[in-house]
């Protein structure tokens, strides 16, 4: 059985690994399951859940399996990976004779093994869900699955240094994921400073998001003007500080009416909105439907997935 720990703020389950009753059981800071062998456990259906502060990487050899992230759904067959951030929702319905792997990393150790500088270079790799699949019998598609190969052997049959010779493999391969996901390489030398105060913004964001902040106190807790929070917003998102913030809201807002078993009300409630009916609105303004009607719409569309699937 998964074991789950409901999240104070959140009913989606937070599972520790595949199999696993507790996390002081499994290596420090790495586990690595090979999915024809743990799958069956489960009826090679894993249920939507998160990992605190665990990244994971689905690692699809050969076979069929149904990707749920967030609020896509969709379905990828042969060689490919899924690069999942901690704390994001997901589950897989994997078609029986799948071969592959399920690298869970906790995300403190994966981030050490970037410098500052380096994950300035790719801001999102580490907190952005990504997909690749490359073209069948590719230079991409050999140099990724070669890299999978040193993973599993160096956990598997751990020699000196290990830690090290992991933690350069995890490097290597998240750099080609972002290479092969077209992620854009930063030659603008002042871009690092602004990269960290744009990751600064996110991380208040995460943690003030429900409080309903304005521009002005995000920019003012950074020591920014509100018109400079709002240009950096734009360069690295595409958005201003202000759609990002609503954009926080509805994502949150979406995961709980997928995943979580609560009222429209509820969720309302706990995003930190007083008024339920203004929730609503607000929903409607930027998903062109109610809360309601997309968590209707979600399930509906999952339930005919599973019925497919069974078929």
């Amino acid at each position: 059985m998964l074991s789950a720990i409901t999240n104070t703020m959140s009913d989606v389950p937070h599972y520790f690994l595949y199999g696993e009753t507790d996390p002081s059981h499994t290596l420090d800071y790495l586990h690595i399951s090979q999915l024809e062998e743990s799958l069956p456990k489960h009826n090679w259906d894993i249920h939507p859940h998160r990992h605190g502060n665990m990244h994971q990487l689905l690692i699809v050899e050969q076979g069929s399996v149904l990707v749920r992230v967030c609020d896509l759904l969709g379905t990828r067959n042969g060689f490919c990976i899924l690069s999942i951030p901690a704390r994001e929702v997901h589950g897989f319905v994997h078609q029986p004779g799948v071969c592959g792997y399920m690298v869970t990393i906790v995300e403190s150790f994966l981030r050490g093994s970037f410098a500052e500088s380096e994950r300035q270079e790719f801001p999102g790799l580490l907190r952005e869900v990504l997909m690749v699949q490359p073209k069948p019998g590719s230079r991409e598609e050999r140099d990724l699955r070669e890299l999978v190969h040193q993973l599993v052997q160096e956990y598997r049959e751990p020699q000196a240094g290990h830690t090290a010779l992991i933690g350069g493999c995890l490097k290597m391969l998240f750099v080609m994921l972002a290479r092969f996901a077209d992620h854009l390489r930063s030659t603008d030398p002042d871009s690092d400073a602004r990269i960290a105060v744009y990751e600064q913004f996110l991380h208040l964001l995460e943690q003030r998001y429900r409080e309903h902040w304005n521009v002005g106190q995000y920019a003012g807790t950074l020591g920014l003007t509100g018109s400079r929070l709002n240009r950096l917003c734009q360069r690295y998102a595409g958005q201003n500080a202000l759609q990002l913030i609503h954009d926080r809201l509805v994502t949150e807002a979406k995961r709980q009416l997928i995943y979580a078993n609560r009222s429209v009300n509820e969720v309302a409630y706990d995003l930190g909105f007083k008024d339920p009916a203004y929730f609503s609105r607000f929903f409607t303004k930027h998903c062109s439907e109610a809360p309601g009607q997309f968590k209707k719409r979600i399930r509906e569309r999952n339930l005919a997935s599973d019925s497919d699937t069974d078929h």
